[in-house]
């Protein structure tokens, strides 16, 4: 998202690119940082995704210099050869897949001193409006159908020992958080929804009953977080680049 943009480029400025490298980039989903990738090895990077509405954003705008693939990024990993790759990236998404597999299938596809960059929300990261959804559901539980799986990571210090796990060695581990502002519960689900972020909540309510219970997500938004005519929408992420 927009909002996020400027963590994406300062996380690729730490990677410290060269021309010529090979690179593949992870949960791509629109192709922002596989663009940026692309720009700084003179490469064609590969993105891989799930989802054929991103990808479809993706090839619109980068198709020139990055090829696009849909797929499971644990199964695409698995499926490259041993020390074929300078460097592997994944920007908001290894929370969506199984973190630990999906770094060892990295270390094993990138070459001696390859590097694997990771940047991705904690699992706290929006823990306000998760709590204010819980809140939402409890009151009508037969509206709760659907819950979505996720492993994002606690914190940098999580991301730095699962990297060792991996037998990486990490040269960088961050953490921090971005907020923005809007002036109402229903503000904050437009834009939440907008974003992605809100993704796990419209999955869980069936389709009849979405507007209902957003409609009252909104609300609670505001009967807890509205402050002098605010609501603060707290990101929090983590971020690591290490080297095989």
């Amino acid at each position: 998202t927009g909002h996020m943009r400027d963590l994406t480029c300062g996380f690729i400025d730490k990677l410290d690119i060269q021309t010529g490298q090979s690179a593949i980039d992870l949960t791509c989903g629109t192709g922002f940082a596989t663009g940026l990738i692309a720009e700084k090895t003179g490469t064609r990077v590969v993105g891989v995704d799930q989802s054929d509405g991103m990808l479809k954003q993706a090839r619109e705008h980068y198709s020139e210099s990055c090829a696009f693939v849909q797929a499971d990024i644990l199964e695409y990993l698995k499926a490259l050869p041993h020390e074929s790759l300078d460097l592997v990236t994944s920007c908001w998404g290894l929370g969506y897949s199984k973190p630990l597999k999906v770094l060892k299938q990295i270390k094993r596809v990138l070459r001696k001193n390859g590097l694997c960059g990771i940047i991705d929300n904690t699992l706290f990261s929006l823990k306000e409006v998760m709590y204010c959804s819980m809140l939402a559901f409890m009151e009508q539980p037969e509206k709760l159908q659907n819950l979505m799986k996720f492993r994002f990571l606690m914190g940098r210090r999580h991301l730095c020992i699962w990297m060792k796990i991996a037998g990486f060695t990490p040269l960088d581990v961050w953490g921090g958080s971005k907020s923005y502002e809007v002036e109402s519960g229903v503000k904050a689900i437009e834009r939440l929804r907008a974003s992605g972020a809100a993704a796990g909540f419209e999955y869980a309510a069936a389709n009849a009953d979405s507007e209902e219970i957003f409609s009252r997500f909104a609300e609670i938004l505001e009967e807890k977080y509205l402050r002098d005519g605010k609501i603060s929408i707290i990101h929090r992420y983590l971020g690591g680049v290490a080297v095989k």
